[in-house]
């Protein structure tokens, strides 16, 4: 039976996720499918997964460090500090939607009587075992001169209402991948053309529990429960990850107002992290142009991901799209693209050196479309110089 106070949930993980930020303490253990090998799919920029997930050769700023380090060699200079950067899946909207409905059954479930118990479980039968997700990735990176670093946390908090055999329950998980990355990015000269190079090493660390299963009957005391949670570490693991990339740029002599990009990474192609990690090979194109009047730049690109399908997933998968049209002098980006065969959409406003990204898209968590969909909203505030 699905037995869970409103306060009660919401407070759950609105407790998780003050508790990650304030103490950077990890959540609760998530599946192989969620968790890549060394967590660099897990960070997201905003921008770039307004756009479809456009990362390999996307112009971007130090977020290159993590997707491309070949694009810190025509980086000039960029300062990111993201202290917030949120994320609510569609799930998490519906669960909510659905306990503000019913507040009262859950409130005083045990004091309905038999037919009414029976309505309201065979209602909340779509919501059983349904996790309610929210995600806070703070990010800082800095580029200049060839050179970058950056780090982010990934903290992933879940709270779920799941109907019991005799007694309703409260169930938590979650996971914190902390990453620091350095790299450098310089000029080859290959078969008579230059090339932007890049290298990053990447050194993860990795905190994990088991998911903790909690009776509701001890729902009113579930900020003790969370915080015991946090101390009983199931697993604390190390790793690197090292990436290459490359990029060939093709200006257009004809005008200074496009420009045409082919890229190239192999993510992990040494790394180690509880096992042997296998390296994520990624091909990508994209072209820019300068344009005149209340639209300023439009820019679209296209990728393949895991170009060896390490993860047996279809090519649809491991195609991203995605294209963004700036307006009113570049302080309006209007993104929208493909990311896993889902539509992706994306809104940025950066006035002066502040930034506000918002972006919806889903991940795939399975090997087939449709098989794990995970639909997110995000929203990212950050200084950016």
């Amino acid at each position: 039976m699905i037995c869970a106070r409103e306060n009660r949930a919401f407070r759950s993980l609105a407790l998780a996720l003050g508790l990650t930020i304030s103490q950077f303490i990890p959540a609760a253990q998530a599946t192989g499918e969620r968790l890549m090998p060394t967590g660099i799919e897990l960070h997201l920029d905003l921008a770039q997964m307004g756009m479809g997930g456009m990362t390999v050769a996307v112009p971007g700023n130090s977020h290159a460090v993590f997707y491309n380090p070949a694009a810190l060699n025509h980086h000039e200079y960029f300062l990111d500090i993201a202290p917030i950067n949120f994320g609510l899946d569609q799930n998490a909207l519906e669960v909510i939607d659905f306990i503000n409905h019913h507040k009262y059954e859950f409130d005083h479930f045990e004091d309905l009587d038999p037919q009414s118990q029976k309505d309201f479980i065979m209602a909340s039968q779509e919501f059983d075992n349904k996790w309610v997700a929210a995600i806070l990735t703070p990010y800082f990176g800095i580029s200049t001169g060839g050179v970058g670093a950056g780090f982010y946390s990934v903290l992933h908090a879940e709270v779920k209402v799941d109907q019991g055999v005799f007694f309703p329950a409260i169930a938590l998980r979650g996971y914190q991948d902390d990453v620091l990355g350095m790299g450098t990015g310089t000029t080859l000269d290959l078969f008579g053309a230059n090339y932007d190079f890049g290298a990053t090493l990447r050194l993860i660390q990795r905190k994990t529990f088991a998911p903790l299963r909690v009776d509701a009957h001890d729902a009113n005391r579930i900020e003790e429960v969370i915080r015991a949670a946090y101390h009983r570490f199931e697993s604390y693991t190390e790793g690197f990850g090292v990436d290459i990339g490359l990029i060939r740029s093709f200006p257009n002599y004809k005008s200074d107002t496009s420009h045409f990009e082919i890229g190239f990474v192999i993510q992990d192609l040494v790394g180690e992290l509880d096992g042997y990690v296998k390296p994520n090979v990624k091909l990508g194109a994209s072209f820019s142009k300068s344009l005149r009047g209340f639209a300023r730049e439009f820019l679209a690109g296209v990728e393949i991901t895991d170009i060896f399908n390490r993860r047996g997933a279809g090519l649809a998968q491991r195609i991203n799209l995605g294209t963004q049209i700036s307006i009113l002098g570049k302080v309006v980006m209007i993104r929208m693209g493909v990311h896993e065969g889902y539509p992706t959409a994306g809104l940025g406003l950066k006035i002066y050196f502040v930034k506000i990204d918002y972006a919806f898209f889903t991940r795939e968590l399975g090997t087939r479309p449709g098989q794990f969909p995970e639909s997110t909203h995000r929203a990212q505030i950050s200084l950016a110089f």
